[in-house]
């Protein structure tokens, strides 16, 4: 038997059960393996940390042509944007469980060969979900988990704060007062987009301020409040990239010096006062996920990735300074918050198959957004800020968008 004889007929088959063949030109696929460089400053050369491979993916060109083509071709397009999980039989590779991914394009070519069409496209093998999921409310079991991670952060910080001595209570003063000038700077912005959050947000940061000369003889009871002054602007109603930037700025103004190299701690105190306000901006990053009404699936996994990086991030910061200054730790705010980010990707990833998928098309002459908003998506009122936040136009695009322009519109 050659290998054109084991060649196999090239198929999708969609979410909802139908099967669609196609012909194929060049097939080529790629993985990632997953690894981790490590240089030590007192031994030659680099310890590579492997950590298993990314799943397939399979561009391909998938061809349609005949008397009906072109009904054959928009029935694979429409299949192509099903939720869920299909099954895509390769020519060389097998069935194998694939998502459709990336931009999808169709090729017409009417005038050189007008009964054919191309649609490229590149499936992604998957596994599933191996984020936790809930068949009870996602968005509570997140709220929830963020409320188990309060509870531990907070008497984590009441049992290590040492404050015995007048110079310490001083020093810690010093510096809590000043991580919540930071968080008043970084937050306010986005409070203040809710009337109600804002008042909020004010009156729990006068309460701490009024009263710091007490609560610091009463950590658990700081902590607490402190954790309710940052998560507060999460149910603000800014824009999540807004929320999400605003919290993870924060986050790495205190794990990382001037240099971008992981900031040390110089003592227990300061260790713990920067871990409650790291710890606590990635939960707030949590929380302004289930307070936003997701448009885009793209929009959802970023902001899933984003909270895994500033959570990996995190911790090397605090493993590094744990070392350095030779403490214990039992592990159980770090165990709650693990949990709480585990649970808010399930969360998001989850959602993101409802949502909608992106499209990008080329103009091919000059437009206005106005006429464009209304081709698009049938509508102008309530999508014309999203049109243009989502390309992010400059001043002179709103007024015409030139043509060759590059749109990204959803479907």
């Amino acid at each position: 038997m050659s290998w054109e004889d084991r060649l196999r007929d090239a198929a999708y088959t969609s979410p909802s059960g139908i099967r669609l063949a196609f012909a194929f030109e060049n097939v080529t696929n790629a993985r990632t393996k997953k690894t981790n460089n490590f240089e030590f400053p007192d031994a030659d050369g680099t310890f590579v940390q492997e950590s298993g491979a990314t799943g397939r993916s399979f561009p391909l060109r998938c061809i349609f042509w005949g008397a009906d083509y072109d009904q054959e071709a928009e029935a694979f397009d429409a299949a192509l944007f099903e939720t869920g999980v299909g099954k895509l039989e390769h020519p060389i590779y097998g069935t194998v469980d694939v998502v459709p991914t990336g931009t999808i394009t169709r090729r017409d070519d009417l005038k050189t060969a007008a009964n054919q069409a191309f649609i490229d496209v590149t499936f992604m093998s998957t596994i599933g979900l191996i984020y936790p999921s809930s068949q009870l409310d996602p968005a509570s079991e997140v709220i929830s988990a963020v409320a188990d991670f309060n509870a531990a952060l907070a008497e984590e910080f009441g049992d290590n704060i040492d404050l015995d001595s007048a110079v310490e209570k001083a020093t810690f003063k010093s510096k809590f007062d000043a991580a919540l000038d930071e968080v008043e700077g970084g937050l306010t912005f986005i409070a203040e987009t809710s009337a109600e959050v804002g008042a909020e947000f004010n009156a729990i940061n006068d309460s701490i301020n009024r009263g710091i000369d007490v609560l610091i003889s009463q950590p658990l009871t700081l902590a607490f409040q402190t954790m309710q002054l940052i998560q507060a602007p999460a149910r603000a109603f800014s824009l999540i990239s807004a929320k999400l930037d605003a919290y993870l700025n924060l986050a790495n103004s205190l794990i990382y010096n001037s240099d971008g190299d992981i900031a040390t701690s110089s003592g227990a105190n300061d260790f713990y006062t920067a871990d409650l306000y790291a710890s606590t901006y990635i939960t707030g990053a949590i929380l302004s996920t289930v307070n936003t009404q997701f448009e885009t699936r793209v929009g959802a996994i970023d902001a899933a990735v984003l909270i895994l990086e500033q959570f990996e991030a995190v911790s090397a910061w605090k493993d590094a300074n744990l070392t350095e200054l030779e403490l214990i730790d039992t592990g159980a705010a770090y165990q709650q918050l693990q949990d709480a980010v585990a649970v808010t990707a399930g969360f998001l990833v989850e959602i993101s198959f409802s949502l909608k998928q992106e499209r990008r098309i080329k103009l091919d002459r000059a437009r206005t957004i106005v006429d464009l908003s209304a081709e698009l998506y049938s509508s102008v009122d309530d999508k014309l800020d999203f049109l243009i936040n989502s390309n992010d136009l400059s001043g002179s695009e709103i007024l015409e968008l030139p043509k060759g322009k590059e749109i990204v519109y959803y479907v």
